[in-house]
């Protein structure tokens, strides 16, 4: 049978901008713009570091080799606003420019030792000053900002169960909502009947609702504005991002050669059905294999190298 194509369309090119900068990490903020965060060339390893055991094995650190300069970029395809961050200690960072221009910026690993834990997140003025620090946890998968100002963040199986010495990590709920100042406002608790997040594999934080799809059973999962919780359950597993319309839901990505999957499924009334297996193109006809897949509502965005791209899922004819 034949894998119908759908095409992006381009919304963006970086390199308009960049200059002589390099993307260190992509997003997509709460108002749909792009998030990006850039250093020198020569700085672009610095937020990468990991210790390497005699074994051979690898980890991760929580700081990078020394504080770096970065820029934030806020571009929604016509205008861009830069911001200089002089002093960024964070590792494998993260980036959220919230709806009065703020920069958050986080690390992914957080490191808990003589019952503290490290700040591992930084709030900045759209100026680049710096507002305040907080904690946001251990093994963090994504960050999504909502268009109110709260902070949405998501964590992988080692911040749910706990590693860099947390007996009690604050991300094992598997998603957590913060407010600005680093105050927990919300833990998520899965739908009745459905099995506890072990690792947030999808995040999406849309202007009236927040959906996600989660280890081990992969439900689709919506928490409405009140935090009231449905959720649907759904046979395509490993999906790492998605996107929603309000009849349908888009999973991309999967395990293996599956990697850059994409299925569109209908939204029954207790699971995902009529599901049909689609095939995304890049506009010169190229299929989607790689870059930053983020779902915004029901906008998929493809950041590969410094072309932004986007697919709606409600121009995909049922």
């Amino acid at each position: 049978m034949t894998v119908p194509s759908f095409t992006f369309t381009l919304h963006g090119d970086f390199s308009e901008f960049l200059g002589d900068l390099q993307i260190i990490v992509a997003s997509i903020g709460p108002d749909g713009s792009a998030n990006l965060l850039a250093t020198d060339v020569n700085e672009a390893r610095v937020p990468f570091v990991r210790d390497v055991n005699p074994s051979g094995s690898s980890f991760p650190r929580t700081r990078a080799e020394r504080p770096y300069k970065a820029v934030a970029f806020k571009y929604d395809g016509l205008s861009v606003h830069r911001t200089e961050l002089p002093a960024v200690p964070f590792a494998f960072p993260f980036i959220q420019i919230l709806g009065t221009g703020h920069v958050l910026v986080a690390g992914s690993r957080c490191l808990y030792s003589k019952g503290r834990a490290e700040l591992n997140a930084a709030l900045y003025t759209p100026e680049g000053e710096l507002t305040h620090q907080m904690t946001l946890g251990d093994g963090i998968q994504d960050i999504q900002a909502s268009p109110h100002g709260e902070i949405w963040v998501s964590y992988f199986d080692e911040g749910v169960f706990g590693n860099f010495g947390w007996s009690n990590p604050l991300g094992a709920p598997g998603l957590v909502c913060f407010g600005q100042q680093g105050q927990v406002l919300w833990n998520f608790t899965a739908p009745a009947g459905m099995d506890s997040m072990a690792d947030c594999y999808a995040l999406n934080v849309s202007e009236d609702a927040t959906w996600l799809c989660y280890y081990t059973d992969f439900p689709v999962v919506r928490i409405a504005q009140d935090r009231s919780t449905r959720g649907w359950t759904n046979k395509i597993s490993g999906a790492s991002a998605l996107a929603v319309s309000r009849s349908h839901v888009l999973l991309w990505g999967g395990y293996q050669e599956k990697r850059s999957r994409c299925v569109i499924q209908r939204l029954g009334p207790e699971s995902l059905t009529k599901a049909r297996e689609i095939s995304l193109l890049l506009p010169n006809g190229e299929p989607l294999s790689t870059g930053t897949i983020v779902g915004r509502g029901s906008v998929l965005h493809a950041i590969v190298g410094t072309h932004w791209y986007q697919l709606d899922v409600n121009e995909i004819p049922w």
